[in-house]
């Protein structure tokens, strides 16, 4: 029972999730990484996110609120700014954000929510409002950190306003928790000192599981991302695919994910390249992408860098096989028995372990996979975790 879980002391507080990215009814899959975090740790305590994002089209400051046992969700959506002049434009987004989040701090204050942390999750914006929590609330805080931007090969962590908060939200930080050892390497490199601990990303495993179906009679790949061309490299999977099928090796692949403009974009450049049997989806929920992971026979993310890719967790879960790059934390979770990696953007080696997988040359263990996430990656497993650093604030 969840109850058995929890200590007595913890019953009438919550950890507070400030979080730089979450979902939207604007964008259902933007941070869900983070939102999972929030499921996870709520089997075991109390949580409320908080999350304001500017909307275009809004005409006011509106404050919504969802529940679901332990886990409230508070989102508000603010109009986006109109100006165009740079300077003034960025104090305005400065401006209406910091009033957004006071907004949603007062909330709390009227509906007497007690908060015993606050765990930042990605620490920029969301290092623009942490003083104003803490100091309300009076208590530690710690970071979940996902961002690739700290990385050199993104290279997007610059600009005086960025660096100052972030270094201001990693001082005094209680714990810093990190998704990928190279992460956790760039983020000691520009500075940050802490009390590092790896996390997880988490995983639904009462959905994302082994469900076995009627495989298509030729291979079918998958591949499931937000299709952003300068993370995914959909140039070079399709690069590499294009290699199969000059050598007339039957195969499809199935996209999921990305909005109308990534898709459109990700179709020129599959035509452009030359790759046939590409069928696009677009966004789906978590059932129909657990399904496509039962139905196919593996997932390709040749990406040009990652933390630690959910998909990945997720196709691991269900049994599925991967291929992708040495990037992120893949090096130290794809072992032989899950799948194979390649160096970045190296097209031949990519291409060569996928003819070897057409022509059934590899051995993969489902069973380990899906055992492996529910250890390590499940809701249960990784609240748990966050629940036994908290316990004792």
């Amino acid at each position: 029972m969840l109850n058995d879980r929890k200590d007595p002391m913890h019953l009438n507080t919550s950890v507070l999730f400030l979080a730089s990215w979450y979902p939207t009814p604007e964008d259902l899959t933007h941070g869900i990484f983070i939102q999972n975090h929030a499921k996870a740790l709520s089997r075991f305590t109390k949580v409320v996110v908080v999350y304001a994002n500017s909307v275009k089209g809004a005409t006011e400051n509106e404050i919504t609120k969802t529940e679901d046992g332990n886990l409230t969700e508070i989102r508000l959506a603010y109009p986006k700014t109109t100006i165009t002049i740079p300077f003034a434009k960025h104090y305005s987004q400065f401006t209406n954000y910091l009033n957004a989040y006071k907004k949603l701090l007062q909330y709390l204050i009227d509906h007497n929510i007690s908060v015993s942390a606050i765990q930042v999750n990605v620490a920029f914006p969301a290092a623009l409002v942490l003083d104003l929590f803490k100091q309300h609330f009076r208590v530690k805080h710690t970071i979940v950190e996902h961002w690739s931007g700290y990385l050199h090969e993104d290279g997007n962590y610059k600009g005086p306003i960025l660096k100052r908060y972030t270094k201001l939200c990693f001082k005094n930080v209680s714990k810093i928790w990190y998704v990928s050892e190279r992460l956790k390497q760039a983020l000691v490199d520009h500075g940050f000192k802490g009390n590092y601990e790896l996390l997880y990303n988490a995983v639904d495993t009462n959905v994302f599981k082994i469900d076995p179906k009627e495989k298509n009679k030729h291979t079918t790949f998958l591949h499931v991302s937000s299709l952003v061309e300068r993370e995914k490299n959909l140039k070079g999977t399709f690069e590499a695919l294009k290699l199969l099928q000059d050598k007339k090796l039957e195969f499809e692949l199935i996209v999921i994910g990305g909005n109308a403009e990534s898709i459109a974009q990700t179709k020129i450049l599959q035509g452009t390249i030359g790759v046939q049997h590409v069928t696009y989806l677009g966004y789906q929920n978590k059932e129909n992408i657990s399904s496509f992971m039962n139905w196919c026979d593996a997932l390709l993310l040749f990406s040009h860098f990652e933390g630690m890719p959910v998909v990945v967790l997720e196709a691991l879960a269900c049994g599925l096989p991967v291929f992708a790059s040495q990037v992120g934390q893949l090096p130290h979770l794809i072992t032989d028995e899950f799948g194979r990696l390649s160096p970045v953007n190296d097209v031949q080696h990519f291409a060569g372990h996928l003819e070897n997988f057409i022509h059934k040359n590899h051995n993969f263990n489902s069973e380990k996979m899906s055992e492996f996430i529910s250890e390590h990656a499940s809701f249960d497993a990784v609240g748990k975790q966050m629940w036994e650093f908290y316990s004792h604030f």
